[in-house]
């Protein structure tokens, strides 16, 4: 049967794309049509629309990949990056090259909108392939999560309700206790938006950082406040009345557990109290909202892992689902080398597109 690659098309398309989703990953992909509009045709940096293809049989979808493009900040110099997305082959045609062939597409399509970089979260089944093809790994990716309440994990491991409430009793004093100083020179607010201030804290520590994607204004109110299907909350720092960092998060549930997924952590990678300081408002409010934990993303670079790590946070046991990095270049000027390790970049749980779905 003749086959062929086309646009994806929102309204036409998107019961095909559902049902390929589904086949693919299960039902617990987020499949609201209204944020795969804002996703993929209300990018502002995709002024073409979006650049998400199918590959249709029949017009049955039976493989799909993308691009989104944004900006990444290297060494002082800003480059436009392609972030691949959505690579998907149903399971009925698998080992027919399909995915090859959509990668292949992609970096065609990458090209066309001038995009410097590709960069990529695979997961075990992709990962090989992309390996491949040349693609370079970068890093593993990790996740942090900080426990809040263990009452729960106690009872599953335990079996044995008054002692798991006593465990979690002192465990959330101890915490608490630690927790309970502050800074005086430094205050907080929480916000229902991202303001327009947050450009300033971009502004002021960009210099400071190697490797990330460019967090300014342009990027997070997109993001965060644009975004249809959930509600973020923004936490501000601020030293002496002049705002030096920031947290945005969101809540979610598993089948066990409420959690907070901090999307954005962002301050001077270098001062260990903004860190820490901003790590214990989150606490505050993991406490007072009931949560059992928060999780985070930072990368290596800077004192924020470290830091980190004192304030309760350790890597998760089995790693994320999308967790190496890779890349393929586009441009002569990127040299890879400067983008392996990740001690050399600061990454957040919103990059990528893992947290879409959470």
């Amino acid at each position: 049967m003749a086959r062929e690659i086309v646009k994806f098309d929102l309204d036409r398309d998107f019961s095909g794309f559902e049902a390929l989703s589904k086949a693919c990953f299960g039902p617990n992909s987020n499949l609201n049509k209204e944020m795969h509009r804002w996703l993929l045709d209300e990018n502002p940096y995709q002024t073409d629309g979006n650049l998400l293809f199918l590959m249709k049989e029949s017009d049955k979808p039976i493989a799909c990949d993308g691009i989104l493009l944004n900006e990444l900040y290297l060494k002082g110099k800003i480059y436009s990056v392609a972030h691949s997305v959505k690579s998907m082959t149903d399971p009925n045609y698998r080992g027919q090259g399909l995915f090859r062939t959509m990668t292949e597409n992609s970096v065609e399509q990458a090209k066309k909108a001038g995009a410097d970089l590709i960069l990529g979260l695979a997961n075990k089944a992709s990962y090989p392939a992309y390996q491949k093809f040349n693609w370079e790994t970068l890093f593993e990716k990790e996740v942090l999560v900080k426990p809040i309440h263990i009452k729960k994990f106690l009872k599953r491991k335990l079996r044995f309700t008054p002692l798991a409430m006593a465990g979690d009793a002192v465990f959330s004093l101890w915490d608490k206790i630690r927790i309970s100083k502050s800074n005086k020179d430094l205050n907080f607010t929480w916000l229902e938006q991202v303001p327009s201030e947050t450009q300033q804290v971009w502004n002021r520590f960009k210099d400071k950082y190697d490797v990330l994607l460019v967090r300014d204004y342009k990027y997070l109110s997109y993001r965060y406040n644009a975004r249809p299907d959930v509600s973020y909350r923004t936490l501000i720092m601020r030293d002496q009345g002049q705002i030096v960092g920031y947290a945005i998060l969101r809540e979610a549930s598993t089948e066990h557990s409420v959690l907070a997924s901090v999307a954005e952590f962002f301050t001077d990678p270098f001062n260990d109290n903004y860190i820490k300081y901003l790590a214990q408002q989150l606490t505050k409010y993991a406490y007072e909202r009931g949560l059992d934990y928060l999780v985070l993303s930072c990368g290596d670079f800077g004192n924020y892992r470290q830091v980190l790590k004192t304030q309760g946070y350790h890597p998760t046991l089995q790693p994320p689902v999308n967790n190496m990095m890779i890349a393929c270049a586009l441009n002569d000027e990127i040299k890879l080398e400067d983008l392996k390790d990740a001690e050399h970049w600061h990454v957040t749980q919103g990059d990528g597109d893992a947290e879409l779905d959470l």
